[in-house]
């Protein structure tokens, strides 16, 4: 998988809130960007996000990587 797009999908969904969000923001399609941050928790070996059917939340880790993930962006564009 793309990092770059894998780092941008999981941002979006921490900013939309929801996976079926990002997935209409990022034109993909809900079971994608599920796959893209499951192989992000896989390939970090760390749980980033609770989720509910109701709900997302960052764990402390997730937090954490999302800082990262919003700076990397950030200096790429």
């Amino acid at each position: 998988m793309d990092r770059f797009l894998t780092l941008t999908v999981f941002t979006t969904v921490v900013e939309k809130g929801s996976f079926v969000r990002a997935a209409e923001s990022l034109d993909l399609s809900p079971a994608a960007v599920t796959e893209h941050v499951q192989a992000l928790e896989r390939r970090l070996k760390s749980k980033l996000l609770h989720r509910t059917t109701r709900r997302l939340s960052l764990t402390e880790e997730g937090a954490a990587y999302f800082e990262q993930c919003r700076r990397i962006l950030a200096q790429m564009e």
